[in-house]
């Protein structure tokens, strides 16, 4: 939709990414060098394409380079330790003995997102599940958070986990709910945030 423009050792480089399950890629174009390089990816890291990508910068310019695996292992590491800080830190100051403000099955329905659709909640044996139907992986497992949040767990553990909060009117009924990532490092892919669900009603019998 759109190409990302920056500066390296002053060329303008113009490029793009692209991710499905599985592999990356990354196209990088100097267009003042004419100089044109496509990495592909059997794995899920920005970071392996970003290495390759700047080792063959700095050997086509001909200047000095670095370890870029070692830099952006160290990278890596860092960010995951400060996610899994900054969660952890979520989970010890939650209500954990608090309880939804309503019995589950009255959190049970049809939602729908003017973008998305339609999404269902069920309540099962299990507790509740939230199902977004035009979507084939997006089953999940709401297990309780604190108050009148849930933790959308994904059966299929490639997608990213949220929050699910929900927001009551004055009588007590659902006004809507909404989403966002549990994990700073969550792909931006995942725009959890971007979703506005609100109560569908009951099908006329």
């Amino acid at each position: 939709m759109g190409w990302g423009l920056r500066d390296y050792k002053g060329r303008k480089l113009v490029g793009h990414t692209g991710e499905v399950a599985g592999f990356v890629t990354r196209v990088m174009l100097v267009p003042e060098e004419n100089l044109g390089v496509v990495i592909l990816t059997n794995a899920e890291s920005d970071s392996a394409f970003d290495a390759v990508l700047y080792h063959i910068l700095d050997s086509y310019f001909a200047g000095s380079t670095i370890d870029y695996i070692a830099a952006f292992k160290s990278l890596d590491d860092k960010n995951k330790k400060d996610a899994d800080d900054t969660m952890a830190k979520a989970s010890q100051s939650r209500a954990a003995d608090s309880k939804p403000s309503l019995p589950l099955e009255k959190y049970a329905g049809d939602y729908s997102d003017l973008w998305y659709g339609r999404v269902n909640i069920k309540q099962e044996s299990t507790g509740l599940v939230l199902n977004f139907e035009h979507t084939s992986k997006g089953i999940a497992d709401l297990q309780h958070w604190q108050f009148d949040t849930f933790k959308a767990h994904w059966r299929d553990r490639t997608v990213e986990d949220a929050f699910v909060t929900f927001a009551l009117k004055p009588d007590g009924s659902i006004d809507h709910f909404t989403m966002v990532a549990v994990s700073p490092l969550a792909d931006f892919s995942f725009d959890y945030q971007d979703l506005y669900f609100t109560p569908l009603p009951p099908p006329k019998k």
